[in-house]
């Protein structure tokens, strides 16, 4: 769609409704000029763009069930709960093969969203920057979670889950293109508490004032972003699109059949609202009145 973009918000494995989202887009063959990430979203806009039906599926719902996907163990072998060799070299280039090729040879854009542990403040990577570095030092990056994962090395610098500074980076997204989808992997009229566990984080990152503070400040910048998106939604820049708060699950769930639920409810959600966004991306709709 022409001077359009799409905004996937993280989440961990959340992003099993982003990943039906995305797979109805795919079977409609609906794609963007631009397509911007954030850790669990970065990781299902690459599966998007390579246009691999089912593959985010098999990440987000199917794979998780793995014992050798996450859990206590790796946080405690390896300093990372989700085990980062298996999700991001076992997985996509063995059990299911990401076709990097088809990702690069897609003309529209990709920006992924991580967070400087130096300076605590969000850091964009382009295509291009993605084919400098590679993908999957990019998107690992994207979905290093403070605490429960050790930070990326990019080029001697370090970086975190770009959740911490940009969890929605619609702002970035509206510099760039008239109006956006935006895929929310929380429900409508959700809001984040204050951060849980600040003593933890004030002993881990002391050393680092400055993404410390971006820390303790992400619930107030997370729910700013809701607010702004609530306001561009009613102007008509922006199509959210949201699960309902009884798909809701956490970033770590364990249960598959929780897992398929939530994919089967993204794609399904947006089959029903899929006319509404055609008129939305052709300029002709009113703003997006969806309730879910």
């Amino acid at each position: 769609m022409n001077n359009s973009c799409i905004v996937l918000e993280g989440g961990g494995l959340r992003g099993a409704f982003t990943s039906g989202v995305l797979e109805y887009f795919l079977d409609k063959e609906l794609y963007f000029d631009r397509v911007i990430g954030v850790s669990a979203g970065a990781c299902t806009g690459a599966s998007y763009l390579s246009k691999q039906k089912e593959r985010n599926r098999k990440i987000n719902v199917e794979y998780p069930s793995d014992k050798r996907y996450m859990g206590l163990r790796h946080l405690i072998l390896t300093g990372s709960y989700f085990n980062m060799k298996f999700v991001f070299e076992e997985l996509p280039d063995k059990l299911a093969p990401f076709d990097e090729q088809a990702f690069f040879k897609n003309p529209a854009e990709f920006d992924i969203i991580i967070t400087s542990l130096l300076t605590g403040k969000p850091v964009v990577l382009s295509k291009s920057d993605t084919a400098n570095i590679s993908i999957r030092k990019a998107l690992v990056a994207s979905s290093s979670i403070p605490l429960l994962s050790q930070p990326a090395d990019i080029k001697g610098e370090l970086y975190f889950d770009g959740g911490v500074s940009d969890s929605i980076p619609v702002k970035y997204a509206l510099s760039k293109h008239e109006k956006a989808v935006v895929v929310l992997t929380r429900p409508r009229g959700y809001r984040k508490e204050e951060t849980r566990g600040i003593i933890l984080f004030k002993l881990a990152f002391r050393k680092h004032p400055e993404f410390l503070e971006t820390l303790l400040k992400r619930n107030e910048e997370y729910n700013s972003t809701l607010d702004f998106c609530e306001q561009m939604e009613r102007e008509g820049k922006l199509f959210i699109i949201a699960p309902a708060s009884e798909f809701s699950i956490g970033r770590t769930e364990k249960n598959y059949e929780k897992r398929l639920a939530l994919y089967s409810r993204g794609y399904q959600l947006i089959s029903k609202e899929f006319e509404n966004l055609k008129r939305f991306l052709n300029r002709n709709a009113a703003p997006n009145d969806s309730k879910e």
